[in-house]
C-alpha cells in the first residue's frame, strides 16, 4: 500500500494566494524523493486565474521543477512556449527578504520585479548581483481556447527566492592541475544536492571555465565521457565509470585524472572513498598523487616595528631586521618557517625591496612612481606594478633577482589597490579602481615548466555586492577575506569574498587599515590606525599585539 502524507508546500512570493483557513485536510501522495534533498510538490494552473496569479503560480512550480522535470511548469504555458523555453539555461536568484513585485505594463505584459542577490549558470557558475541591482522578468499572456490565460513568452531560465535556491543547490569545489600538476587548482560551483556527485564530474570533464583555462587543465581525456553506470554512491563509496578512453591512460596521466576525481568528490558529503572504473572494470594506479588543494601550513606573524622587519608570537613583538631610513611599508613575506625574508615599499612607495629577518639591510629589487603593496607566491615570486597603472604587472624572483614585466591590458588606465596570489599560484586577486568604481577580480597566472610566470589571463569578477575594498587576503581556497564596504554601510568591515560564492560579513570593526589571513577566518588578522593588531577568533576581535603595522603572514 503506497504511503499517504499531508503535504503542504509554500514558496513566499508576493502576489501569492493565502493560506486557506478552513475547509478539511486533503490526504495526497508524497513526492518521491529517493535523494533525500528537498522536494517541492508544484500545482498546475488554477481554472479562473488571472493574469498576476498565473505568473506568480507559475514561478512557484517552476522554483519545484528544479527538483523535479519541469512538467506542471510547462502547463502554464502555450504549446509553442512550452517547447521554446528552456529553464536550465540560468537560475536567477532574489533576495527572500524583500518580496518581488508583480505589475502589469503599458503593454499589458506581466512584469516581475525583485532585489536580485545572484545568477546561476548552465555550468553552475555563481555571479552575485551588484548592489542594488534589480531583477526583472517580462511575461507575456494569451487566452487559450478554454478561454483561460496562458504565458506565450517569457525569459530562459528559472526565476527563484534565495531560500529555494540554498535548499536546493550545494557549493562544490571541483579541481584541475597546474600545468606542471605539482598542485591541485579550484573551482566554486553550484549544483542540484540531489545530483551533485554526477555534476561535479561532468564538470571536470568539461574543463576549467574559460578565465582560469590559461594556468590549469583537467588529466581527463577530452574524449571521455561518464557511461551509462554514471556516478554512484553506496556506503560512502563513489565509483566512477568512464569510458573506454581512460583505460589506454599513460600512467602518469591516470593518476593526475584519479588525485583530480578522488579530490572533488572526498570534499561531498558523505563519500569517504573512490573508486574509478571503465565500463565496470576497476581501474589500477601505480600509485597516488598526494595533491594539497590549499598548499598552506602553520607560519609566523610578522609585521613592521619603527620601519623594521619584526616577528609578533603570544604578544611579544621581536625586532629581528634592518628598515634603515626607507620608510618601510606594505610588508609581505614568504613561505618560510621560521620567517626569514620577505618584501616591502620603501622610500614613499617608489622602490620595491626585499627585507630579511637576521638584520641585513633591505635589497632594491624594483622602482616604479608608485608601487602597489607585494604579494609573495609560493614559488618565491614577488608581485608588483604600479598603482596608477600602465597595464602591467612586474614579477621578481626573491632568490635570483630575475624580474619579469608582465602585460595586464586590462589594468591600463585603473588605480590598483591590492593584489594576492593564491596559495597554489594560478590565481591572483586584483582590486581596482576608476572614478570612485571599485572592482575585484582574479586572474590567471600561467608559468612555465620552471614556475617562471610567463602570461597573465583575462579578468573575471567577483565580490560585486562590496562597493569600496582597499586589502584582500586568501582565506581558503575559493575565498579572500577583504577590507570593504556594502552600500548600506558607510565604514569599512571585514568580510569574506569567494570566487563563485557569496559574500559573507565578520563581525563589525572601526578604522581597518589592512589584513592578513592564512587558512580560514580565525587566522585574519587586522590592523587598525592606531597601529594595533587584532585576530578574529570566531565572535570578535582579540588585541593581540601594539607598535606594529603591515601584519603579514605568507602570501
Amino acid at each position: 500500500m503506497k504511503r499517504l502524507a499531508i503535504v503542504l508546500v509554500m514558496l513566499v512570493l508576493a502576489g501569492c494566494a493565502s493560506l486557506p483557513t478552513s475547509g478539511a485536510p486533503q490526504q495526497v501522495e508524497r513526492p518521491s524523493n529517493a535523494s533525500g534533498a528537498v522536494v517541492l510538490d508544484p500545482q498546475g494552473p488554477t481554472p479562473g486565474s488571472t493574469p498576476e496569479a498565473l505568473v506568480s503560480d507559475f514561478l512557484r512550480a517552476a522554483a519545484a521543477g528544479l527538483s523535479g522535470d519541469f512538467s506542471v511548469a510547462r502547463q502554464f504555458l502555450t504549446p509553442e512556449a512550452a517547447a521554446r523555453w528552456n529553464p536550465s539555461t540560468e537560475v536567477r536568484i532574489y533576495q527572500d527578504a524583500q518580496n518581488p513585485s508583480i505589475s502589469s505594463t503599458r503593454t499589458g505584459a506581466i512584469r516581475v520585479s525583485a532585489a536580485a542577490l545572484a545568477t546561476l549558470d548552465e555550468n553552475g557558475r555563481y555571479t552575485e548581483a551588484a548592489p542594488d541591482a534589480i531583477l526583472n522578468s517580462e511575461f507575456s499572456l494569451t487566452r487559450d481556447a478554454k478561454g483561460e490565460w496562458r504565458i506565450a513568452v517569457l525569459d530562459q531560465g528559472v526565476v527563484v527566492p534565495s531560500s529555494v535556491f540554498a535548499s536546493l543547490y550545494s557549493e562544490t569545489t571541483i579541481y584541475f592541475l597546474t600545468p606542471d600538476r605539482g598542485a591541485l587548482v579550484p573551482e566554486a560551483r553550484w549544483y542540484l544536492t540531489a545530483t551533485q556527485a554526477t555534476s561535479a564530474v561532468q564538470a571536470l570533464l568539461q574543463g576549467p571555465s574559460p578565465w582560469l583555462s590559461p594556468a590549469a587543465h583537467s588529466a581527463i581525456p577530452s574524449e571521455a565521457s561518464l557511461t551509462q553506470r554514471g556516478v554512484r554512491v553506496t556506503d560512502g563509496v563513489a565509483q566512477v565509470d568512464l569510458s573506454s578512453e581512460v583505460a589506454s591512460m599513460a600512467a602518469s596521466d591516470m593518476m593526475a585524472m584519479e588525485a583530480q576525481i578522488s579530490g572533488t568528490l572526498l570534499n561531498l558529503p558523505g563519500i569517504q572513498d573512490v573508486k574509478l572504473t571503465s565500463g565496470g572494470a576497476e581501474l589500477e594506479f601505480p600509485s597516488k598523487i598526494d595533491l594539497r588543494p590549499y598548499p598552506y601550513a602553520t607560519y609566523t606573524l610578522a609585521g613592521l616595528a619603527d620601519g623594521s622587519p619584526a616577528s609578533v608570537s603570544g604578544g611579544e613583538v621581536s625586532v629581528e631586521g634592518s628598515g634603515g631610513s626607507l620608510g618601510l611599508t606594505m610588508l609581505a613575506t614568504s613561505y618560510n618557517e621560521p620567517v626569514t625574508k620577505g618584501a616591502a615599499l620603501g622610500n614613499g612607495g617608489k622602490g620595491l625591496y626585499s627585507v630579511f629577518f637576521d638584520g641585513s639591510a633591505p635589497v632594491q629589487i624594483a622602482s616604479g612612481d608608485k608601487l602597489v603593496g607585494p604579494s609573495i607566491d609560493s614559488r618565491g615570486w614577488v608581485w608588483s606594478g604600479e598603482a596608477a597603472s600602465k597595464g602591467e604587472l612586474i614579477a621578481v624572483d626573491l632568490a635570483s633577482g630575475e624580474s619579469k614585466r608582465l602585460s595586464v591590458p586590462y589594468l591600463q588606465g585603473l588605480n590598483v589597490r591590492s593584489l594576492a596570489v593564491s596559495r597554489e599560484g594560478s590565481r591572483m586577486a586584483i582590486v581596482t579602481d576608476q572614478k570612485g568604481e571599485v572592482q575585484l577580480n582574479a586572474v590567471s597566472i600561467l608559468r612555465d615548466a620552471s614556475g617562471t610566470p610567463i602570461e597573465i589571463g583575462a579578468p573575471v569578477r567577483f565580490g560585486q555586492s562590496l562597493v569600496d575594498i582597499t586589502d584582500v587576503a586568501w582565506v581558503s581556497e575559493v575565498r579572500l577575506a577583504a577590507v570593504g564596504r556594502q552600500s548600506t554601510s558607510s565604514t569599512s568591515s571585514i568580510h569574506v569574498v569567494g570566487i563563485g560564492a557569496p559574500t559573507t560579513s565578520l563581525a563589525a570593526v572601526d578604522n581597518v587599515v589592512n589584513l592578513t589571513a592564512g587558512r580560514g577566518t580565525d587566522t585574519i588578522v587586522i590592523q587598525d590606525d592606531a597601529n594595533r593588531l587584532f585576530s578574529y577568533d570566531g565572535a570578535g576581535w582579540r588585541l593581540i599585539a601594539e607598535g606594529v603595522a603591515s601584519p603579514a603572514l605568507p602570501g
